[in-house]
């Protein structure tokens, strides 16, 4: 019997994993049966909680309800839509309006609704919209509302409160002047005048904000927010005075002034130039204790930097040091650029190597502004010195910015070749070069009249997508007049300025106009001005130039005809300025070419632009005007009348049978004119 309970006893032993799991799982299955048998049905045991006195009744909302099913009776039962309403807001506030919107059409008289439910329904949906960011139907609710009664205080807090946590500030602004048309509303509600505040400084409503703050102010005491956006608008209308004022407010009504408003403030003060009394508020931050940084002490330093103070600026930045506060970035940024821009180049350099025996991280606008003031120096050999240190700093490379000071520097003192070779380094670093850089190289090459190699950059730049500007043309019309290259600059305006869809601004005319003066190229400076007659209206004060150009190189004929081309173009001209030129020993003024003529390249003006010009010589002196340019006998006679003096007559005497033809044809023509002057005399 043993040897058999051994056997059994081992056989337990080898199956006892196997055996335990059985009865673990024997044991949860017991134990499911018993709790299934207890369970109960939700939906019978929930009993419906009682309605709290003064909500509205929660509606059981059929989710497959559409106001196109509903009985129209039920559309008409005031307490079943606020109901359904009521509960259709909470998640779909669509289907809350459009319910609302039928029902008013199957004829939901509102008017005949109890002021609660009337109250009730509108809070819904204005509060709804709101919340899903349709503050335009939230308003158009409230112009509902009120054809049958006046929106309550209540409503519009909720509205304002809404609409500022949702950022809809704008919107907030609009529904309260909606409802402060009405004479009876009086808000006296803190927190909603703090809303609007706000509302008003986030949409830069500036001119709502004193009066918003008052009514603040009558229904409380504002807190450290509300004072925050006043400074706000104080900064942002640089009214200095009132920033200051707010901070007294605050400090006399115990309100705690923090590093932020003081700031704000300070920074108002020294954006209005009023840089004693923000030196006066720095005080008295210091002596408050624990709420000035090294942004206080950098908005007041770049202050003094901007109006050239830069003794205050250094001093300010020492004093900032012996407080214990470390100078920044933004620091040493200011100092450098201020000494720089005072022409102190030594100062700045003083500065940056602190910079970098302090340890204070580099960067390449650091960089760039130190190379700036080597280059605005002349110190070209020094600024490319510090391009090579800060090329040799991992963490930091020049851009854009920084080869273009460079390369301006090269050009300026005729480095050329090495402003090249800057050029191909930008390239090499995977910059691309702007139309800044392509200009200052354009720029390099007129001294030296490198016209190819401008050419060459110039296509490289178009091929680039470089888009040339009004300063690219200028500095090509120098590049062409400089190498005497008329006819191209010419083409210049004429074929390239409307293929690149450059605006052609007179100035550009205007300039090339002056160039050709200067190298006497008087018939190209007369196309130019007609160019530009073509484009614009040439002003007065450009008329006054060239005009003033011809009479000082005795340029008269090229001074005429730019006179004529104005009178065609209805430009105005000073008669100060057609007196001075003919000032200048002037016998007589020629006009012409009057008739088409070989002799004569220009166009025919005709007859009628003779008393516009006589009307602009007429105020200095007795300047005779001679009509010249195919005039023969035939028109002699009225080239006078029409306010010519003379006539020159060359082909219609020459070209007779004889000298005695010619004679003929002379004394005739004297007598034309002579008869001609008689008549517009009225002898």
């Amino acid at each position: 019997m043993e040897p058999v309970i051994e056997l059994v006893y081992e056989g337990l032993y080898m199956l006892r994993i196997e055996l335990s799991f059985l009865v673990a799982l024997a044991f949860l299955w017991v134990a499911g049966q018993s709790l299934s048998n207890k369970r109960v049905d939700p939906v019978k045991a929930r009993k419906a909680p009682a309605p709290r006195r003064g909500t509205t009744r929660r509606a059981n909302v059929d989710e497959t309800l559409t106001p196109s099913t509903v009985d129209p009776k039920k559309l008409q039962d005031p307490s079943w839509v606020v109901a359904q309403v009521a509960a259709l807001c909470r998640s779909q506030v669509q289907r809350a309006m459009e319910l609302y919107r039928v029902a008013v059409r199957a004829g939901l008289n509102i008017k005949e609704m109890s002021a609660n439910d009337c109250q009730q329904l509108y809070s819904h949906l204005v509060t709804a919209a709101i919340r899903v960011g349709q503050a335009d139907d939230a308003l158009n609710l409230m112009k509902d509302l009120r054809r049958f009664q006046e929106v309550d205080v209540a409503l519009l807090a909720s509205a304002t409160k809404l609409c500022t946590s949702k950022q809809l500030f704008a919107d907030c602004l609009s529904i309260y002047d909606f409802t402060s048309q009405d004479p009876k509303l009086e808000v006296q509600d803190k927190s909603v005048w703090s809303c609007l505040l706000f509302c008003a400084v986030e949409t830069k409503s500036y001119h709502r904000c004193s009066f918003f703050f008052e009514r603040l102010r009558t229904y409380g005491s504002p807190s450290p927010k509300d004072f925050g956006n006043m400074v706000r608008y104080a900064s942002s209308t640089s009214n200095w005075r009132l920033a200051l004022h707010l901070i007294d407010d605050m400090q006399k009504a115990q309100v705690e002034v923090d590093s932020v408003v003081y700031n704000t403030v300070l920074a108002a003060c020294v954006s209005a130039e009023q840089l004693d009394q923000a030196r006066k508020l720095l005080d008295q931050m210091v002596a408050a204790g624990g709420v000035t940084d090294v942004i206080t002490y950098n908005t007041l330093a770049k202050g003094y930097a901007k109006a050239g103070r830069m003794d205050m600026c250094f001093e300010l930045y020492q004093l900032m040091r012996s407080r214990g506060l470390s100078p920044s970035q933004v620091t040493y940024g200011i100092l450098l650029d201020g000494f720089i821009n005072d022409n102190e180049v030594d100062k700045a350099v003083d500065i940056f190597n602190t910079m970098r025996t302090e340890g204070c991280q580099m960067n390449t606008v650091l960089y760039t502004t130190l190379i700036k003031g080597f280059a605005r120096a002349g110190q070209v050999d020094q600024a490319v010195q510090i391009y090579e240190e800060m090329r040799k700093e991992r963490s930091m490379q020049p851009d854009v910015i920084t080869f273009s000071i460079l390369i301006k520097a090269n050009c300026d003192v005729g480095r050329l070749e090495e402003a090249l070779k800057m050029l191909l380094a930008m390239k090499e670093a995977g910059l691309k070069p702007d139309e800044v850089v392509f200009n200052n190289l354009l720029g390099g090459c007129i001294n030296d009249c490198k016209l190819e190699l401008a050419k060459d950059l110039y296509k490289e730049m178009i091929a680039s997508n470089v888009k040339p500007s009004v300063a690219t043309f200028s500095i090509l019309i120098r590049l062409y007049a400089q190498c005497k290259h008329w006819d191209e600059a010419v083409d210049l305006l004429r074929q390239e300025l409307p293929l690149q869809k450059v605006s052609p601004e007179p100035r550009l005319f205007g300039q090339l106009a002056q160039c050709c003066l200067r190298d006497r190229q008087g018939r190209r400076a007369s196309e130019v001005y007609k160019m530009l007659t073509e484009s614009s209206t040439p002003t007065a004060a450009m008329n006054s130039t060239l005009l003033g150009m011809c009479a000082k190189l005795n340029m008269l004929d090229t001074g005429a005809e730019i006179m004529h081309l104005a009178a065609d173009a209805n430009s105005r001209v000073d008669p100060r300025d057609a007196a001075m030129m003919l000032e200048v020993n002037a016998d007589y003024l020629g006009s012409g070419a009057i008739f088409a003529t070989p002799t004569k390249a220009s166009a025919a003006k005709g007859l009628e632009h003779l008393p516009a010009l006589r009307t602009q010589v007429a105020s200095k002196g007795p300047v005779p005007i001679v009509a010249i340019g195919g005039v023969d006998l035939s028109s002699a006679g009225d080239c006078i009348r029409s306010g010519a003096d003379g006539v020159a007559v060359v082909r219609g005497l020459l070209k007779s049978d004889g000298p005695e033809d010619s004679e003929a044809k002379a004394k005739a023509l004297i007598s034309e004119v002579r008869s001609a002057l008689a008549e517009r005399s009225g002898e």
